[in-house]
């Protein structure tokens, strides 16, 4: 039986699994609702009907159907059929009145693989447990053990859905009504005023970008989130067309919008890699215009490639690390890092070893791979076992140039909600 750990992730071809498939949930707690959510490859409803629960026991065409019991709950699913527009299929536990973790057991089960859910979660009352999800083609099994005080209707929220008020009645007449006061505003959006005006004078062209970023932070209820942005560019010599024809450029606008939105003063910190690796300065608003083209002239394009080295310098950075981490470092800012890369590294060794030592950091590594190549190995660096949290997550873009914005902050945002909860719950942010 292999075991996962809350935020492993592996492949079916790994593990034995293969569709169609059982999934099971065994609780022994009255009253616990089991769920399975079928959801958009960014955790998004694909409606009510793909809700297989109590009230609704089997999806339109029967890809999944639920047996429920007082103790367990049993699904039945066949992957194959569900609609292209469904890449998850998400589990979940819910009670009304106690915390999840009370039940005796979470217990889920899937073919040779098992994920206990209990030792993850606290007080919540509402919990995700355990997703299938296709990631590259490849259908993949993640323990999740995540959850939500707020009960079942912060997880609605989460997947996009809305929820009713309790109690709603009909409005009051005008007399009766309240006066509104005015909303208060956070030290967030009075920072973000000031740095929008800053882009209108300064860098006008991201003004779009940033309204983009916008709409995908606050799908992930992000708005008032702050991070440390980094932006890591792969300077190998294969990368030459994309630096010569202003593509890169583009891309370090793109990452500066996001970085004004989720960073204080809405700059972003540069690292180039190739055969070495180069901490090379941050960039801001006012002076984003040229800057990739400055910096190649500083560090010229080089004849190799190493994913280590460039994660060595950014936990340099940040950290201070230089040796091996034995234990969780709490910080109350976490980093998100942008690495793009065309190509797979020569120090695959290494590179799994950093990103091992980086799970007990406070920072998420967005790897994006851009072209054709296969990326076997940073699809490995996604699921790579053996790491204190699930720190990573992989994207291929093969043209990324003409990638629509919108659908770019989608792809560089995905997991990464779900990676600030669980750091949380592991320690590693305050």
């Amino acid at each position: 039986m292999t075991q996962l750990q809350a935020g492993e992730k592996r492949k079916f071809s790994d593990v034995g699994l293969s569709s169609p498939l059982v999934v099971t949930v065994r609780h022994n707690l009255t009253g616990l609702d089991i769920s399975a959510f079928g959801l958009s490859a960014e955790r998004k409803m694909a409606g009510d009907d793909y809700i297989a629960f109590y009230n609704n026991p089997r999806t339109p065409q029967g890809e999944i159907t639920a047996q429920l019991g007082a103790d367990e709950a049993s699904f039945n699913i066949d992957l194959g059929k569900l609609p292209p527009n469904i890449e998850r299929v998400m589990f979940t536990a819910t009670h009304d009145s106690v915390p999840v973790a009370s039940a005796p057991q979470l217990l889920v089960t899937l073919g040779g693989v098992s994920f206990d859910a209990k030792p993850a979660l606290k007080n919540e009352k509402a919990a995700m447990l355990l997703e299938l999800y296709k990631h590259s083609g490849e259908w993949r099994v993640g323990a999740v053990g995540q959850g939500f005080n707020g009960g079942l209707g912060d997880l609605i929220v989460y997947f996009g859905g809305e929820v009713e008020a309790p109690g709603t009645a009909a409005a009051p007449s005008p007399a009766a009504a309240p006066v509104p006061t005015a909303p208060a505003v956070s030290l967030k959006k009075q920072t973000q005023v000031r740095l929008d005006k800053e882009i209108a004078e300064k860098a006008p062209q991201l003004i779009s970008l940033v309204k983009q970023a916008e709409v995908s932070l606050k799908k992930r209820g992000l708005d008032e989130h702050t991070a440390r942005v980094a932006l890591v560019l792969d300077i190998s010599a294969s990368m030459s067309v994309l630096y010569r024809q202003g593509v890169v450029q583009r891309v370090a606008e793109k990452t500066l919008a996001l970085a004004s939105r989720f960073d204080d003063d809405g700059r972003m910190d540069v690292f180039l890699f190739g055969l070495q690796a180069h901490d090379a300065g941050d960039i801001g608003i006012e002076g984003i215009a040229g800057a990739v083209e400055k910096l190649i002239k500083r560090h010229p394009l080089e004849g190799g490639t190493m994913y280590a080295r460039a994660m060595q310098e950014v936990r340099k950075h940040y950290f201070g690390a230089s040796k091996p981490r034995k234990s969780a470092l709490m910080e109350k800012t976490p980093v998100y890092v942008i690495f793009i890369t065309d190509g797979e590294t020569f120090d695959k060794k290494e590179s799994e070893a950093q990103l091992k030592d980086a799970s007990l950091e406070p920072v998420f590594w967005k790897f994006v791979g851009v072209g054709r190549e296969k990326f076997e190995f940073l699809q490995k660096l996604d699921d790579l076992s053996g790491r204190y949290i699930d720190n990573a997550d992989f994207v291929q873009i093969e043209n990324i140039d003409t990638l629509d914005s919108g659908q770019l902050y989608e792809m560089l945002l995905q997991e990464y909600d779900g990676y600030l909860r669980l750091a949380r719950q592991q320690g590693l942010l305050s």
